[in-house]
C-alpha cells in the first residue's frame, strides 16, 4: 500500500522527484504497463531517484536494466498505476521532447515549486542541472588576436519552451542572469557563473559524460571550479601555447581533486 501523498508535507522531496522526471525521467504507458522511470549514466542520480520514490511513496523495490546500444545507460523504473495517476495530477505530461510534428506537450514545472523558499528551490535546480545540465570549458583560436581563447558557460539542455521559460525565471529569482536559447538555458557572464556555483552547483560525484571530449570522467563540480579559476588567467598566459591540446593539458593541470 502506498503512502498518502501530501504536497504540503513533501513539497521539497516531491519537487526534487518532479525535477528528475522532467529531465531524465518518464511517466508513461508502455506494453500495457504504467511506468515511472529514470534513465541516466550516474549511479548517484539513480540512488537519489530511488530515495525520493521511497520517501514520498514508500516504494522499496525497483527494476533496472541497461541499454547496451547506448553505452550501457541505466534505467531504474517501477510499474504502478497508483503512482502514475498521482504524478499526472501534479504534472499533466513529463515528456519534454517535441512530437514528430514539432509540437510540445503540456509539460511544466508545477506551480508549488515557485512558492518554495530560495534554498528549497536551489535543491531542486541542483538535481535538474546535474541530470540535464553541463559546464562548458572550450578552447578556440582567435584570428584577430592570433592566440587561443577560453570559452566558458553553464548550460541546461532543454527544448520544451515552457520548461525553458520557467527555468529562466527560477534562475533570475535567485539572482542569476541567463539567456533562453533554442536548445536550452545558458549562463555565460562570469559573475553569474560564480553565483550559480555558490547557490546551485551540481550534485557531488556526478561526472561529465562522453559528450565532452576533453572533460569526460571529471566531476561536473570540478570543471565548474576550474571555469571559475580560469577567470584569473590573462591573455598573456595563453600566448605561449601553440596547439589546442597544450592549452587543454594546461587547464587539466589546474583541476582540483573532488
Amino acid at each position: 500500500m502506498l503512502q498518502k501523498l501530501t504536497i504540503k508535507q513533501n513539497k521539497v522531496e516531491l519537487g526534487a522527484l518532479v525535477g528528475l522526471l522532467l529531465t531524465d525521467g518518464s511517466v508513461n504507458v508502455s506494453g500495457g504497463h504504467k511506468n515511472i522511470a529514470f534513465t541516466n549514466r550516474s549511479d548517484i542520480l539513480h540512488q537519489l531517484f530511488k530515495e525520493k520514490m521511497q520517501r514520498i511513496f514508500g516504494v522499496m523495490k525497483f527494476q533496472e536494466w541497461q541499454d547496451k546500444r547506448w553505452n550501457n545507460v541505466k534505467t531504474t523504473f517501477i510499474r504502478s498505476s497508483e503512482i502514475f495517476e498521482k504524478l499526472q495530477k501534479i504534472v499533466p505530461s513529463f515528456r519534454t521532447k517535441p512530437s514528430f510534428d514539432g509540437s510540445f506537450t503540456s509539460a511544466k514545472i508545477p506551480n508549488f515549486i515557485f512558492n518554495l523558499k530560495e534554498q528549497e528551490i536551489t535543491e531542486i535546480l541542483k538535481l535538474m542541472f546535474s541530470a540535464d545540465g553541463c559546464v562548458c570549458l572550450g578552447v578556440t583560436w582567435s584570428k584577430a588576436d592570433k592566440m587561443w581563447q577560453i570559452r566558458r558557460l553553464v548550460k541546461f539542455a532543454c527544448l520544451h519552451p515552457t520548461i525553458k521559460k520557467q527555468m529562466g525565471f527560477l534562475l533570475k529569482k535567485l539572482g542569476i542572469n541567463n539567456k533562453v536559447k533554442p536548445d536550452g538555458i545558458v549562463i555565460w557572464k562570469n559573475k553569474d557563473i560564480v553565483k550559480f556555483k555558490e547557490k546551485i552547483g551540481f550534485v557531488n560525484g556526478v561526472k561529465v559524460t562522453k559528450n565532452s571530449k576533453n572533460w569526460e570522467g571529471f566531476e561536473k563540480n570540478q570543471i565548474l571550479n576550474l571555469v571559475i579559476k580560469s577567470f584569473k588567467l590573462r591573455k598573456g598566459d595563453l600566448k605561449k601555447f601553440k596547439t589546442k591540446i597544450e592549452v587543454v593539458n594546461f587547464l587539466k593541470s589546474l583541476v582540483e581533486s573532488p
